[in-house]
C-alpha cells in the first residue's frame, strides 16, 4: 500500500552511467535514501563502469561501495535505509532472496531487451552483432530467477545501422529514464500493476574480451558489425596481425566485390581516411585503431609511422595460407 503522507523512499543499485542518471532522476521524483555502487577494485575489470564518485562527493554518507550485493553488511546497510523501492540499473551480480526482501514494496530491474526475448548478459552487444533492428527496454519486478519477473513498463527503440555500442547505450539510458518517469509516480500512488512476460524466451551468454577476435576471411558486414558492437566503452574488436594485436574502434565498408588481393593485406592507405584491408568478400576501412604496443590513433597515421605500404600482409605468416 502507498503512504501518501510521505514521498516514496527509493534506493538505487548500479555501477554504470545509467545509474548516475537514475540517481539524479530519483532525486527529482522521490526521496533518494541510499545508493550501492560496485567497489572500484572490481570496477577496473568492468566495461561501462561508473563508480558514482560525483554522487559520493555531494552526498558521501549515502553511497556504499561493495564487492558483493548479497554480503551481510551490504544487506544491513540497505535495510537500515528502509526503502520502499529498490532500483537495479546496471549490475551483473544476481540478487539473492535477502536483497529482494529489503524494500517494502518491490525491487525494480532495468533490462535492455523486450523481455522475455534477450534475457542474460551483454544484451546490446549481442543484438548489434545480430544486426540490430527493433528492440527496447523493460522495467520489471525482480524475483528469484534471472530477468523473469512481471513487467512494469516497456519502451521500444530501434538499433539503427549507424548505432554502435556507445550510441546504443544512450538509447538504453534514455528509454530507462522515460519508463521511470512514468513508473515512479504510480508506485508512489500505490499502483503496483504489472503484466506477465509472454511469448518465447531467449537468453544471451556472457562475453569476454577475447570474444572480440575477428578473422580476415569474415565478410565486410560481419567485421563492421563486430567493430560497432564492441567499440568504446567495451574492450574492442581486434585482428591478430604479424605485428601483434590490432584493436579496431571505428571502421566502415569499402569494396564488396571479389578482390585480387590476399585477405589480410593492405588494399589502400589514404591520409585522413584510414587503411583499407582485404577481408572475406571485399575490403573494410579501418579508421580508428589501437596498434600493437601503442595507444589509440588514426589508422593512416599508424600505417605511415610503421612504414606499411599497399600490398603488405598483416596476417600472421603461419595463418596466411589458410585464409587465401
Amino acid at each position: 500500500m502507498s503512504r501518501p503522507d510521505r514521498p516514496l523512499r527509493v534506493a538505487v543499485v548500479g555501477c554504470t552511467p545509467l545509474a548516475a542518471k537514475v540517481i539524479d532522476l530519483i532525486d527529482e521524483l522521490a526521496e533518494l535514501v541510499g545508493v550501492v555502487g560496485l567497489h572500484p577494485l572490481l570496477g577496473v575489470d568492468k566495461s561501462n563502469y561508473d563508480g558514482l564518485f560525483a554522487f559520493a562527493r555531494r552526498s558521501p554518507g549515502d553511497l556504499l561501495h561493495t564487492t558483493d550485493i548479497n554480503a551481510a553488511e551490504t544487506i544491513t546497510w540497505l535495510a537500515a535505509r528502509q526503502p520502499d523501492v529498490l532500483i537495479q540499473c546496471g549490475w551483473s551480480q544476481i540478487f539473492g532472496p535477502d536483497v529482494l526482501a529489503v524494500p517494502r514494496l518491490l525491487c525494480v530491474g532495468v533490462h535492455p531487451s523486450p523481455l522475455p526475448t534477450g534475457r542474460g548478459a551483454a544484451v546490446i552487444n549481442w543484438r548489434l552483432l545480430e544486426g540490430g533492428g527493433p528492440w527496447g527496454n523493460t522495467l520489471f519486478v525482480m524475483q528469484r530467477g534471472v530477468d523473469t519477473g512481471p513487467i512494469l513498463d516497456f519502451e521500444p527503440f530501434e538499433l539503427e545501422p549507424r548505432d554502435d555500442a556507445r550510441t546504443a547505450y544512450l538509447k538504453v539510458d534514455r528509454s530507462a529514464l522515460k519508463m521511470l518517469r512514468r513508473t515512479i509516480p504510480r508506485l508512489a500512488r500505490g499502483d503496483l500493476s504489472t503484466r506477465p512476460q509472454t511469448g518465447p524466451a531467449s537468453r544471451y551468454p556472457r562475453r569476454s574480451p577475447e570474444d572480440g577476435r575477428m578473422e580476415w576471411d569474415w565478410p565486410v558486414e560481419q567485421v563492421l558489425r563486430t567493430v560497432r558492437a564492441l567499440t568504446h566503452p567495451f574492450p574492442g574488436a581486434f585482428f591478430e596481425t604479424r605485428l601483434g594485436r590490432l584493436i579496431v574502434w571505428q571502421a566502415s565498408g569499402h569494396h564488396v566485390e571479389p578482390m585480387n588481393q590476399a585477405r589480410g593485406s593492405i588494399a589502400e592507405i589514404r591520409s585522413g581516411r584510414g587503411i583499407s584491408v582485404a577481408v572475406g568478400d571485399g575490403a573494410a576501412w579501418l579508421e580508428l585503431v589501437t596498434p600493437p604496443g601503442d595507444v589509440e590513433c588514426w589508422a593512416d597515421e599508424w600505417a605511415g609511422e610503421a612504414g606499411l605500404a599497399v600490398g603488405d600482409e598483416l596476417v600472421i605468416p603461419s595463418h596466411s595460407a589458410a585464409i587465401r
